[in-house]
Protein backbone atom coordinates (compact mmCIF):
# COMPACT_ATOMS: atom_id res chain seq x y z
CA UNK A 1 0.00 0.00 0.00
CA UNK A 2 1.38 3.37 -0.85
CA UNK A 3 0.70 7.01 -0.12
CA UNK A 4 0.37 10.15 -2.19
CA UNK A 5 2.06 13.41 -1.26
CA UNK A 6 0.29 16.72 -1.82
CA UNK A 7 2.87 17.53 -4.49
CA UNK A 8 2.20 14.27 -6.37
CA UNK A 9 -1.55 14.91 -6.30
CA UNK A 10 -1.08 18.41 -7.69
CA UNK A 11 1.28 17.21 -10.44
CA UNK A 12 -0.99 14.34 -11.55
CA UNK A 13 -4.10 16.56 -11.69
CA UNK A 14 -2.22 19.34 -13.52
CA UNK A 15 -0.74 16.84 -15.98
CA UNK A 16 -4.28 15.68 -16.86
CA UNK A 17 -5.59 19.27 -17.19
CA UNK A 18 -8.08 18.64 -14.39
CA UNK A 19 -6.80 21.11 -11.79
CA UNK A 20 -8.53 24.41 -11.02
CA UNK A 21 -6.97 25.27 -7.65
CA UNK A 22 -4.50 23.76 -5.16
CA UNK A 23 -4.54 23.89 -1.34
CA UNK A 24 -1.73 25.17 0.89
CA UNK A 25 -1.01 21.67 2.15
CA UNK A 26 2.26 19.79 2.37
CA UNK A 27 1.33 16.44 3.98
CA UNK A 28 0.73 13.00 2.54
CA UNK A 29 -2.43 10.89 2.31
CA UNK A 30 -2.55 7.19 3.11
CA UNK A 31 -6.10 6.22 2.18
CA UNK A 32 -8.56 7.12 -0.60
CA UNK A 33 -12.37 7.10 -0.33
CA UNK A 34 -15.44 8.40 -2.16
CA UNK A 35 -17.89 7.35 0.56
CA UNK A 36 -17.80 8.83 4.07
CA UNK A 37 -18.45 5.32 5.47
CA UNK A 38 -15.11 4.16 4.11
CA UNK A 39 -12.91 6.76 5.80
CA UNK A 40 -9.74 5.83 7.71
CA UNK A 41 -7.03 8.05 9.24
CA UNK A 42 -5.29 10.35 6.72
CA UNK A 43 -7.91 9.92 4.00
CA UNK A 44 -8.23 11.88 0.75
CA UNK A 45 -12.00 12.02 0.13
CA UNK A 46 -13.52 12.51 -3.34
CA UNK A 47 -16.68 14.59 -3.29
CA UNK A 48 -18.96 13.14 -5.94
CA UNK A 49 -22.65 12.57 -6.60
CA UNK A 50 -25.03 13.90 -3.99
CA UNK A 51 -22.47 14.38 -1.19
CA UNK A 52 -23.67 17.06 1.24
CA UNK A 53 -21.35 19.50 3.02
CA UNK A 54 -22.85 18.52 6.39
CA UNK A 55 -21.40 15.00 6.00
CA UNK A 56 -17.92 16.52 6.29
CA UNK A 57 -18.00 17.04 10.07
CA UNK A 58 -18.49 13.31 10.58
CA UNK A 59 -15.88 12.49 7.91
CA UNK A 60 -13.26 14.77 9.50
CA UNK A 61 -13.82 13.04 12.84
CA UNK A 62 -13.15 9.69 11.14
CA UNK A 63 -9.89 10.88 9.60
CA UNK A 64 -10.46 12.87 6.39
CA UNK A 65 -7.36 15.01 5.89
CA UNK A 66 -8.13 16.60 2.48
CA UNK A 67 -10.70 16.51 -0.31
CA UNK A 68 -11.00 16.63 -4.09
CA UNK A 69 -14.14 18.56 -5.01
CA UNK A 70 -15.98 20.15 -7.95
CA UNK A 71 -16.30 23.95 -8.23
CA UNK A 72 -19.97 23.65 -7.24
CA UNK A 73 -19.12 22.23 -3.79
CA UNK A 74 -19.04 24.81 -0.98
CA UNK A 75 -18.14 24.05 2.62
CA UNK A 76 -17.15 26.05 5.68
CA UNK A 77 -14.37 23.78 6.98
CA UNK A 78 -10.66 24.48 6.58
CA UNK A 79 -10.04 21.12 4.89
CA UNK A 80 -7.31 21.34 2.23
CA UNK A 81 -9.21 21.14 -1.08
CA UNK A 82 -8.12 20.36 -4.62
CA UNK A 83 -10.80 21.90 -6.83
CA UNK A 84 -11.10 20.06 -10.16
CA UNK A 85 -13.39 20.33 -13.17
CA UNK A 86 -14.08 16.57 -13.26
CA UNK A 87 -14.08 14.60 -9.99
CA UNK A 88 -14.64 11.06 -11.45
CA UNK A 89 -11.71 11.56 -13.85
CA UNK A 90 -9.54 12.88 -11.00
CA UNK A 91 -10.51 9.90 -8.84
CA UNK A 92 -9.47 7.49 -11.59
CA UNK A 93 -6.02 9.00 -12.27
CA UNK A 94 -5.22 9.45 -8.56
CA UNK A 95 -6.43 5.92 -7.71
CA UNK A 96 -4.20 4.30 -10.33
CA UNK A 97 -1.23 6.31 -9.03
CA UNK A 98 -2.03 5.50 -5.39
CA UNK A 99 -2.09 1.76 -6.17
CA UNK A 100 1.07 2.05 -8.27
CA UNK A 101 -0.51 1.54 -11.71
CA UNK A 102 -1.50 -2.13 -11.22
CA UNK A 103 -3.01 -2.27 -14.74
CA UNK A 104 0.52 -2.17 -16.19
CA UNK A 105 1.30 -5.47 -14.42
CA UNK A 106 -1.74 -7.30 -15.88
CA UNK A 107 -2.62 -8.39 -19.42
CA UNK A 108 -6.05 -6.77 -19.64
CA UNK A 109 -9.05 -7.82 -21.74
CA UNK A 110 -12.07 -5.47 -21.75
CA UNK A 111 -15.42 -6.71 -23.10
CA UNK A 112 -18.44 -4.65 -24.14
CA UNK A 113 -21.72 -5.35 -25.96
CA UNK A 114 -25.46 -5.06 -25.36
CA UNK A 115 -25.74 -8.78 -24.66
CA UNK A 116 -23.25 -11.54 -24.01
CA UNK A 117 -20.69 -9.51 -21.99
CA UNK A 118 -20.91 -11.72 -18.93
CA UNK A 119 -20.87 -14.97 -20.93
CA UNK A 120 -17.82 -13.92 -22.98
CA UNK A 121 -16.07 -12.69 -19.83
CA UNK A 122 -16.48 -16.04 -18.05
CA UNK A 123 -15.40 -17.93 -21.19
CA UNK A 124 -12.20 -15.89 -21.46
CA UNK A 125 -11.66 -16.26 -17.70
CA UNK A 126 -11.93 -20.08 -17.83
CA UNK A 127 -9.57 -20.34 -20.83
CA UNK A 128 -7.03 -18.13 -19.08
CA UNK A 129 -7.36 -20.09 -15.83
CA UNK A 130 -6.04 -23.09 -17.75
CA UNK A 131 -3.44 -21.09 -19.71
CA UNK A 132 -2.00 -19.22 -16.71
CA UNK A 133 -2.40 -21.93 -14.06
CA UNK A 134 -5.13 -19.94 -12.26
CA UNK A 135 -3.42 -16.54 -12.34
CA UNK A 136 -6.34 -14.59 -13.84
CA UNK A 137 -8.56 -11.99 -12.19
CA UNK A 138 -12.15 -11.19 -13.19
CA UNK A 139 -14.51 -8.23 -12.93
CA UNK A 140 -18.08 -8.93 -14.05
CA UNK A 141 -21.69 -7.98 -13.38
CA UNK A 142 -21.88 -10.99 -11.04
CA UNK A 143 -18.61 -11.11 -9.15
CA UNK A 144 -15.09 -9.78 -8.76
CA UNK A 145 -12.27 -12.32 -8.39
CA UNK A 146 -8.76 -11.16 -7.41
CA UNK A 147 -7.25 -14.50 -6.41
CA UNK A 148 -7.79 -18.27 -6.49
CA UNK A 149 -8.72 -18.44 -2.78
CA UNK A 150 -12.52 -18.01 -2.31
CA UNK A 151 -11.86 -15.21 0.20
CA UNK A 152 -10.83 -13.13 -2.85
CA UNK A 153 -14.21 -13.66 -4.56
CA UNK A 154 -16.61 -10.73 -4.06
CA UNK A 155 -20.19 -10.02 -5.08
CA UNK A 156 -20.32 -7.22 -7.67
CA UNK A 157 -22.58 -4.17 -7.32
CA UNK A 158 -21.96 -2.51 -10.70
CA UNK A 159 -21.13 -4.02 -14.12
CA UNK A 160 -17.89 -2.02 -14.01
CA UNK A 161 -16.78 -0.92 -10.51
CA UNK A 162 -16.01 2.65 -9.45
CA UNK A 163 -12.41 3.47 -10.49
CA UNK A 164 -11.13 3.53 -6.91
CA UNK A 165 -12.51 0.03 -6.23
CA UNK A 166 -11.30 -1.24 -9.61
CA UNK A 167 -7.68 -0.17 -9.08
CA UNK A 168 -7.74 -1.44 -5.49
CA UNK A 169 -8.93 -4.84 -6.77
CA UNK A 170 -6.32 -4.81 -9.53
CA UNK A 171 -3.61 -4.10 -6.94
CA UNK A 172 -4.91 -6.96 -4.80
CA UNK A 173 -4.83 -9.22 -7.88
CA UNK A 174 -1.20 -8.26 -8.59
CA UNK A 175 -0.30 -8.89 -4.92
CA UNK A 176 -1.96 -12.33 -5.26
CA UNK A 177 0.30 -13.17 -8.21
CA UNK A 178 -2.31 -12.67 -10.95
CA UNK A 179 -0.87 -11.97 -14.43
CA UNK A 180 -4.10 -11.47 -16.44
CA UNK A 181 -7.50 -9.86 -15.93
CA UNK A 182 -10.77 -10.05 -17.85
CA UNK A 183 -13.42 -7.41 -17.25
CA UNK A 184 -16.83 -6.31 -18.47
CA UNK A 185 -16.84 -2.67 -19.55
CA UNK A 186 -20.28 -1.05 -19.67
CA UNK A 187 -21.21 2.08 -21.61
CA UNK A 188 -22.00 3.59 -18.19
CA UNK A 189 -18.37 2.99 -17.16
CA UNK A 190 -17.28 5.42 -19.89
CA UNK A 191 -20.15 7.83 -19.29
CA UNK A 192 -19.39 7.96 -15.53
CA UNK A 193 -15.62 7.87 -16.17
CA UNK A 194 -15.03 4.76 -14.05
CA UNK A 195 -12.31 3.62 -16.47
CA UNK A 196 -10.89 7.07 -17.27
CA UNK A 197 -7.27 6.78 -18.43
CA UNK A 198 -7.31 2.95 -18.44
CA UNK A 199 -6.00 1.12 -21.51
CA UNK A 200 -6.74 -2.49 -22.46
CA UNK A 201 -4.39 -4.87 -24.25
CA UNK A 202 -7.45 -6.25 -26.05
CA UNK A 203 -10.97 -4.79 -26.36
CA UNK A 204 -13.89 -6.98 -27.50
CA UNK A 205 -17.04 -5.46 -29.04
CA UNK A 206 -19.75 -8.16 -29.21
CA UNK A 207 -22.85 -6.36 -30.53
CA UNK A 208 -25.08 -3.31 -30.09
CA UNK A 209 -28.87 -2.93 -29.94
CA UNK A 210 -31.12 -0.32 -28.30
CA UNK A 211 -30.91 -0.72 -24.52
CA UNK A 212 -29.99 1.36 -21.47
CA UNK A 213 -31.72 4.43 -22.88
CA UNK A 214 -33.58 6.35 -20.18
CA UNK A 215 -33.46 9.20 -17.68
CA UNK A 216 -30.74 7.69 -15.46
CA UNK A 217 -28.73 6.16 -18.29
CA UNK A 218 -28.21 7.30 -21.90
CA UNK A 219 -30.51 10.03 -23.29
CA UNK A 220 -30.42 8.58 -26.83
CA UNK A 221 -29.26 5.47 -28.68
CA UNK A 222 -26.56 7.59 -30.39
CA UNK A 223 -25.18 8.52 -26.97
CA UNK A 224 -25.22 4.83 -25.96
CA UNK A 225 -23.36 3.80 -29.15
CA UNK A 226 -20.83 6.64 -28.74
CA UNK A 227 -19.98 5.54 -25.18
CA UNK A 228 -19.79 1.85 -26.16
CA UNK A 229 -17.30 2.70 -28.95
CA UNK A 230 -15.00 4.49 -26.49
CA UNK A 231 -13.55 1.03 -25.78
CA UNK A 232 -11.93 1.25 -29.26
CA UNK A 233 -10.07 4.42 -28.29
CA UNK A 234 -8.59 2.72 -25.22
CA UNK A 235 -7.56 -0.68 -26.64
CA UNK A 236 -4.26 -1.76 -28.23
CA UNK A 237 -6.09 -4.39 -30.31
CA UNK A 238 -9.79 -4.71 -31.14
CA UNK A 239 -11.98 -7.77 -31.71
CA UNK A 240 -15.22 -6.89 -33.50
CA UNK A 241 -18.30 -8.93 -34.46
CA UNK A 242 -18.71 -8.53 -38.24
CA UNK A 243 -22.40 -9.51 -37.89
CA UNK A 244 -23.23 -6.71 -35.43
CA UNK A 245 -25.86 -4.10 -36.20
CA UNK A 246 -24.29 -0.70 -37.06
CA UNK A 247 -21.17 -2.53 -38.32
CA UNK A 248 -20.19 0.24 -40.76
CA UNK A 249 -20.09 2.85 -37.96
CA UNK A 250 -18.23 0.44 -35.69
CA UNK A 251 -15.51 -0.50 -38.18
CA UNK A 252 -15.05 3.14 -39.20
CA UNK A 253 -14.44 4.14 -35.58
CA UNK A 254 -12.21 1.09 -34.93
CA UNK A 255 -10.01 1.88 -37.94
CA UNK A 256 -9.44 5.42 -36.64
CA UNK A 257 -8.39 4.00 -33.27
CA UNK A 258 -5.93 1.22 -34.23
CA UNK A 259 -4.06 0.01 -37.35
CA UNK A 260 -5.91 -2.58 -39.48
CA UNK A 261 -3.63 -5.41 -38.35
CA UNK A 262 -4.77 -4.68 -34.78
CA UNK A 263 -8.43 -5.29 -35.70
CA UNK A 264 -9.79 -8.86 -35.66
CA UNK A 265 -13.21 -9.45 -37.25
CA UNK A 266 -15.22 -12.59 -36.50
CA UNK A 267 -18.57 -13.72 -37.90
CA UNK A 268 -20.82 -16.67 -38.65
CA UNK A 269 -20.15 -18.54 -41.94
CA UNK A 270 -22.45 -16.79 -44.39
CA UNK A 271 -22.27 -15.38 -47.92
CA UNK A 272 -23.58 -12.03 -46.62
CA UNK A 273 -21.06 -11.64 -43.82
CA UNK A 274 -18.57 -8.84 -44.49
CA UNK A 275 -14.97 -9.94 -44.74
CA UNK A 276 -14.14 -11.54 -41.40
CA UNK A 277 -10.77 -12.88 -40.28
CA UNK A 278 -12.30 -15.72 -38.28
CA UNK A 279 -15.51 -17.56 -39.20
CA UNK A 280 -17.49 -20.05 -37.11
CA UNK A 281 -20.31 -22.46 -37.87
CA UNK A 282 -22.45 -24.92 -35.88
CA UNK A 283 -21.50 -28.57 -36.34
CA UNK A 284 -24.12 -29.89 -33.90
CA UNK A 285 -26.15 -28.44 -31.04
CA UNK A 286 -28.49 -29.70 -28.34
CA UNK A 287 -29.92 -28.49 -25.04
CA UNK A 288 -26.67 -29.04 -23.16
CA UNK A 289 -24.25 -27.36 -25.55
CA UNK A 290 -22.83 -27.39 -29.05
CA UNK A 291 -19.87 -28.22 -31.25
CA UNK A 292 -18.77 -25.48 -33.64
CA UNK A 293 -16.07 -25.19 -36.29
CA UNK A 294 -13.64 -22.26 -36.46
CA UNK A 295 -12.04 -21.28 -39.77
CA UNK A 296 -9.34 -18.66 -40.35
CA UNK A 297 -9.51 -16.54 -43.52
CA UNK A 298 -6.38 -14.79 -44.79
CA UNK A 299 -2.81 -14.30 -43.59
CA UNK A 300 -3.57 -12.20 -40.53
CA UNK A 301 -6.01 -14.76 -39.14
CA UNK A 302 -3.71 -17.71 -39.85
CA UNK A 303 -1.24 -16.22 -37.34
CA UNK A 304 -3.76 -17.05 -34.60
CA UNK A 305 -3.69 -20.80 -35.22
CA UNK A 306 -7.07 -21.50 -33.61
CA UNK A 307 -8.87 -23.26 -36.49
CA UNK A 308 -10.66 -26.51 -35.65
CA UNK A 309 -13.72 -27.92 -33.90
CA UNK A 310 -14.59 -26.90 -30.34
CA UNK A 311 -17.20 -28.15 -27.89
CA UNK A 312 -19.00 -25.54 -25.77
CA UNK A 313 -20.72 -26.82 -22.65
CA UNK A 314 -23.36 -24.11 -22.77
CA UNK A 315 -26.55 -24.03 -24.86
CA UNK A 316 -27.57 -21.28 -27.28
CA UNK A 317 -26.03 -20.77 -30.74
CA UNK A 318 -25.51 -17.08 -29.86
CA UNK A 319 -22.94 -18.27 -27.31
CA UNK A 320 -20.69 -19.62 -30.08
CA UNK A 321 -19.94 -16.08 -31.27
CA UNK A 322 -19.13 -15.03 -27.70
CA UNK A 323 -16.81 -18.05 -27.45
CA UNK A 324 -14.97 -17.15 -30.67
CA UNK A 325 -14.44 -13.56 -29.48
CA UNK A 326 -13.06 -14.87 -26.18
CA UNK A 327 -10.81 -17.34 -28.03
CA UNK A 328 -9.22 -14.64 -30.20
CA UNK A 329 -8.72 -12.36 -27.18
CA UNK A 330 -7.11 -15.01 -24.99
CA UNK A 331 -4.89 -16.06 -27.92
CA UNK A 332 -3.62 -12.48 -28.19
CA UNK A 333 -2.59 -12.55 -24.51
CA UNK A 334 -0.92 -15.94 -24.64
CA UNK A 335 -3.48 -18.78 -24.40
CA UNK A 336 -3.13 -21.87 -26.61
CA UNK A 337 -5.87 -24.02 -28.15
CA UNK A 338 -5.60 -26.66 -25.41
CA UNK A 339 -6.62 -23.99 -22.89
CA UNK A 340 -9.52 -22.95 -25.16
CA UNK A 341 -10.83 -26.51 -25.49
CA UNK A 342 -10.63 -27.09 -21.75
CA UNK A 343 -12.08 -23.68 -20.81
CA UNK A 344 -15.10 -24.10 -23.09
CA UNK A 345 -15.76 -27.60 -21.72
CA UNK A 346 -15.99 -26.37 -18.13
CA UNK A 347 -17.38 -22.81 -18.36
CA UNK A 348 -20.49 -22.15 -16.27
CA UNK A 349 -21.97 -18.70 -15.87
CA UNK A 350 -23.76 -18.35 -12.53
CA UNK A 351 -27.48 -17.96 -13.32
CA UNK A 352 -27.12 -17.95 -17.10
CA UNK A 353 -29.35 -20.48 -18.83
CA UNK A 354 -29.56 -23.09 -16.11
CA UNK A 355 -31.91 -25.97 -16.88
CA UNK A 356 -33.99 -27.89 -14.34
CA UNK A 357 -35.72 -31.04 -15.61
CA UNK A 358 -38.79 -32.19 -13.66
CA UNK A 359 -40.93 -35.35 -13.73
CA UNK A 360 -44.39 -33.82 -14.18
CA UNK A 361 -43.87 -30.09 -14.70
CA UNK A 362 -41.72 -29.98 -17.83
CA UNK A 363 -38.41 -28.13 -18.14
CA UNK A 364 -37.54 -24.95 -16.27
CA UNK A 365 -34.98 -22.46 -17.57
CA UNK A 366 -33.41 -19.82 -15.32
CA UNK A 367 -31.62 -17.06 -17.24
CA UNK A 368 -30.53 -13.41 -16.88
CA UNK A 369 -32.17 -12.43 -20.21
CA UNK A 370 -33.57 -8.95 -19.51
CA UNK A 371 -34.16 -7.06 -22.76
CA UNK A 372 -35.77 -7.64 -26.17
CA UNK A 373 -32.66 -9.12 -27.81
CA UNK A 374 -31.79 -11.61 -25.06
CA UNK A 375 -35.38 -12.68 -24.22
CA UNK A 376 -36.31 -13.13 -27.90
CA UNK A 377 -33.13 -15.20 -28.46
CA UNK A 378 -33.86 -17.33 -25.38
CA UNK A 379 -37.53 -18.04 -26.29
CA UNK A 380 -36.53 -18.77 -29.88
CA UNK A 381 -33.82 -21.15 -28.63
CA UNK A 382 -36.32 -23.03 -26.43
CA UNK A 383 -38.79 -23.40 -29.33
CA UNK A 384 -36.04 -24.67 -31.64
CA UNK A 385 -34.59 -27.22 -29.23
CA UNK A 386 -37.55 -28.48 -27.20
CA UNK A 387 -40.90 -30.03 -28.05
CA UNK A 388 -43.00 -27.43 -26.29
CA UNK A 389 -46.74 -27.72 -25.74
CA UNK A 390 -46.93 -24.52 -23.73
CA UNK A 391 -44.15 -21.96 -23.21
CA UNK A 392 -44.54 -19.82 -20.07
CA UNK A 393 -42.31 -16.91 -19.04
CA UNK A 394 -42.10 -15.19 -15.64
CA UNK A 395 -40.71 -11.70 -16.14
CA UNK A 396 -40.65 -8.10 -14.90
CA UNK A 397 -38.43 -5.06 -15.41
CA UNK A 398 -36.35 -2.96 -13.01
CA UNK A 399 -37.56 0.40 -11.70
CA UNK A 400 -35.80 3.72 -12.32
CA UNK A 401 -33.51 2.39 -15.07
CA UNK A 402 -33.62 0.98 -18.61
CA UNK A 403 -37.20 2.25 -19.06
CA UNK A 404 -36.80 1.81 -22.83
CA UNK A 405 -36.47 -1.97 -22.29
CA UNK A 406 -40.05 -2.45 -21.13
CA UNK A 407 -41.86 -2.37 -24.49
CA UNK A 408 -39.12 -4.65 -25.87
CA UNK A 409 -39.75 -7.21 -23.13
CA UNK A 410 -43.47 -7.11 -24.00
CA UNK A 411 -42.68 -7.51 -27.69
CA UNK A 412 -40.43 -10.55 -27.04
CA UNK A 413 -43.19 -12.13 -24.91
CA UNK A 414 -45.75 -11.35 -27.61
CA UNK A 415 -43.61 -13.04 -30.28
CA UNK A 416 -42.39 -16.07 -28.35
CA UNK A 417 -44.50 -17.07 -25.35
CA UNK A 418 -47.90 -18.70 -24.79
CA UNK A 419 -48.32 -17.61 -21.16
CA UNK A 420 -46.73 -14.79 -19.18
CA UNK A 421 -46.63 -14.03 -15.46
CA UNK A 422 -45.79 -10.34 -15.10
CA UNK A 423 -44.07 -9.78 -11.75
CA UNK A 424 -41.57 -7.58 -9.91
CA UNK A 425 -37.84 -7.32 -10.66
CA UNK A 426 -35.96 -4.71 -8.58
CA UNK A 427 -38.82 -2.15 -8.71
CA UNK A 428 -36.84 0.38 -6.61
CA UNK A 429 -38.98 3.53 -6.19
CA UNK A 430 -41.54 2.64 -8.87
CA UNK A 431 -44.80 0.71 -8.50
CA UNK A 432 -44.24 -2.79 -9.96
CA UNK A 433 -47.85 -2.74 -11.24
CA UNK A 434 -47.12 0.39 -13.27
CA UNK A 435 -43.99 -1.25 -14.73
CA UNK A 436 -46.06 -4.35 -15.59
CA UNK A 437 -48.59 -2.07 -17.35
CA UNK A 438 -45.82 -0.79 -19.66
CA UNK A 439 -44.70 -4.33 -20.52
CA UNK A 440 -48.30 -5.52 -20.98
CA UNK A 441 -49.10 -2.64 -23.36
CA UNK A 442 -46.56 -4.12 -25.81
CA UNK A 443 -48.04 -7.66 -25.66
CA UNK A 444 -50.23 -7.38 -28.76
CA UNK A 445 -50.65 -11.09 -29.48
CA UNK A 446 -54.20 -12.10 -28.36
CA UNK A 447 -53.09 -15.71 -27.93
CA UNK A 448 -50.74 -14.89 -25.03
CA UNK A 449 -52.40 -15.55 -21.67
CA UNK A 450 -51.43 -12.76 -19.26
CA UNK A 451 -51.24 -13.28 -15.48
CA UNK A 452 -50.12 -10.63 -12.99
CA UNK A 453 -48.60 -11.46 -9.62
CA UNK A 454 -46.22 -8.92 -8.08
CA UNK A 455 -44.87 -11.31 -5.43
CA UNK A 456 -42.13 -12.94 -7.51
CA UNK A 457 -41.94 -16.11 -5.39
CA UNK A 458 -45.70 -16.69 -5.77
CA UNK A 459 -45.54 -15.95 -9.53
CA UNK A 460 -42.82 -18.58 -10.02
CA UNK A 461 -44.70 -21.09 -7.85
CA UNK A 462 -47.96 -20.60 -9.83
CA UNK A 463 -46.17 -20.87 -13.18
CA UNK A 464 -44.47 -24.16 -12.28
CA UNK A 465 -47.65 -25.61 -10.72
CA UNK A 466 -49.60 -24.87 -13.91
CA UNK A 467 -46.98 -26.48 -16.18
CA UNK A 468 -47.56 -29.95 -17.66
CA UNK A 469 -44.93 -32.60 -18.53
CA UNK A 470 -44.29 -31.23 -22.06
CA UNK A 471 -44.25 -27.55 -21.10
CA UNK A 472 -41.36 -25.16 -20.57
CA UNK A 473 -41.23 -22.42 -17.91
CA UNK A 474 -38.67 -19.63 -18.39
CA UNK A 475 -37.73 -17.54 -15.33
CA UNK A 476 -36.16 -14.44 -16.84
CA UNK A 477 -33.81 -11.69 -15.67
CA UNK A 478 -32.94 -12.32 -12.02
CA UNK A 479 -30.99 -15.58 -12.17
CA UNK A 480 -29.05 -16.12 -8.94
CA UNK A 481 -29.59 -12.57 -7.64
CA UNK A 482 -30.37 -12.89 -3.92
CA UNK A 483 -31.90 -9.44 -3.49
CA UNK A 484 -34.86 -7.42 -4.72
CA UNK A 485 -34.05 -3.70 -4.82
CA UNK A 486 -37.14 -2.09 -3.29
CA UNK A 487 -37.30 1.58 -2.31
CA UNK A 488 -33.52 1.91 -2.17
CA UNK A 489 -33.11 -1.17 0.03
CA UNK A 490 -31.52 -4.50 -1.00
CA UNK A 491 -34.28 -6.80 0.27
CA UNK A 492 -33.23 -10.47 0.66
CA UNK A 493 -34.78 -12.77 -1.96
CA UNK A 494 -34.37 -16.54 -2.29
CA UNK A 495 -33.24 -16.30 -5.99
CA UNK A 496 -35.09 -17.74 -9.02
CA UNK A 497 -33.09 -20.97 -9.19
CA UNK A 498 -33.57 -21.71 -5.48
CA UNK A 499 -37.32 -20.97 -5.67
CA UNK A 500 -37.69 -23.29 -8.69
CA UNK A 501 -35.77 -26.12 -7.03
CA UNK A 502 -37.76 -25.79 -3.81
CA UNK A 503 -41.14 -25.64 -5.59
CA UNK A 504 -40.33 -28.69 -7.75
CA UNK A 505 -39.14 -30.74 -4.76
CA UNK A 506 -42.34 -29.83 -2.86
CA UNK A 507 -44.58 -30.69 -5.84
CA UNK A 508 -42.80 -33.94 -6.68
CA UNK A 509 -41.91 -35.13 -3.17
Amino acid sequence: MMALTAQQITEILADQDLLISTPEFKGELKHLAYNSNDVAPETLLFIKGRFKAEYLTDAIAKGVKAIVAPTSFTHDTDLPTWVVDDVPAAMSVLSMAFYDYPQNKLALIGITGTKGKTSATYMAYEMLRVATDDKVALSSTLQVITGADPKFHYRAHLTTPESLDLFRWMAEAVANGMTHMVMEVSSQAYKMERVYGLRFNVGIFLNISPDHVGENEHPTFEDYLEHKMMLFDHSEQIILNADSDHFSELIEHAELAVPRDGIWLYGREDEDSPKADVYYDTVEADLQGSTFAVREAGQQAARLGIAGDYHLDMPGDFNQGNAVAAMIATRLVGADTDAMHEGLEVVKIPGRMQVLTTQNHGTIYVDYAHNYASIAALLNFVRTNETVEKLTIVVGAPGNKGVSRRPGIGQAVSEGADVVYLTSDDPQFEDPNAIADEIQAAITNDHVVINREMDRTIAITEAIKAAGPNDVVVLAAKGLDEYQKIGGVDTPYENDWAVAQRVVSELEA
